[in-house]
C-alpha cells in the first residue's frame, strides 16, 4: 500500500508546473485550446472526477453560475454520490467560457445538452479528455500527466496552504469524499517536502 500511496502523491501540479501548463495552453489561440483551457480550468478549481466533467450538461453550469455552487448528481459521479461545491472566481470563469465557447463551436443550447463539445457536435469522451490532456502535458513538459492531476492539485493545495483548523475536512467535502479515511493519503508528505526535509535533517 505504502508503494501505491507514494505514486498517487508524485501525480498533482506544484505551483510552477501549473502556471507552465497553463501559459502554455494560453499560447494557443484555436478555439480548441479555448475549450481545453477552460475545463482543465475548472478541474484546478473544484476538484471533480473527469466523469463528472464528462457528465456535465448546460443546465448544470447554468445552475451552477446562478447559484454560485455546483451540484454533482449522483448519477454522474463515481459512488453514485452527490454533493454541492462552491465556485471560486475561477471556476465561474471556467464555466463563463465553456458557455460561451460551445456557442462559438455552433453546438445547440439545449439545457440537456452536455457542456463540453467535440467538433463532432458530441460531448467530449472520457479518452477524449484524457488524450487532449496528455497533448498539453507534452508541450508544456509534464510527463505522465491526466486529468486526475488535478484532483490531486487542489487536494494538495488545501492540505499545504489552508489556515482552517481542520484542512483534512475541508479537502473532504471539497473532493466530495464519503469517508475521511478517503482523504488520509493527502496528509503525507509530497516528494519534494520529504526530500527537503531530509536535506534539513542530514
Amino acid at each position: 500500500m505504502a508503494a501505491i500511496d507514494r505514486k498517487i502523491m508524485e501525480r498533482f501540479l506544484t505551483p510552477p508546473e501549473e502556471k507552465q501548463l497553463f501559459q502554455t495552453v494560453r499560447q494557443y489561440s484555436s478555439i480548441e485550446a479555448q475549450r481545453d483551457y477552460a475545463w482543465m480550468l475548472l478541474l484546478r478549481m473544484t476538484g471533480i472526477r473527469i466523469g463528472v466533467l464528462a457528465g456535465l450538461t448546460v443546465d448544470d453550469a447554468r445552475g451552477a453560475l446562478a447559484e454560485k455552487r455546483l451540484s454533482v448528481r449522483a448519477e454522474i459521479n463515481k459512488g453514485h454520490v452527490a454533493y454541492k461545491i462552491y465556485l471560486n472566481k475561477n471556476s465561474e470563469k471556467a464555466l463563463r467560457l465553456l458557455l460561451k465557447v460551445r456557442k462559438a463551436m455552433g453546438h445547440p443550447e439545449q439545457g440537456h445538452a452536455p457542456l463540453v463539445m467535440s467538433r463532432e457536435h458530441k460531448g467530449m469522451s472520457i479518452r477524449s479528455f484524457q488524450d487532449r490532456c496528455k497533448h498539453w502535458g507534452d508541450l508544456a513538459g509534464l510527463a505522465g500527466f491526466s486529468p486526475h492531476w488535478f484532483r490531486h492539485t487542489i487536494a494538495m493545495r488545501i492540505m499545504q496552504e489552508s489556515t482552517a483548523q481542520d484542512p483534512r475536512g475541508i479537502a473532504m467535502a471539497a473532493l466530495g469524499h464519503k469517508h475521511i479515511n478517503s482523504t488520509a493519503i493527502y496528509t503525507q508528505p509530497d516528494k519534494a517536502t520529504l526530500m527537503r526535509i531530509m536535506q534539513e535533517v542530514g
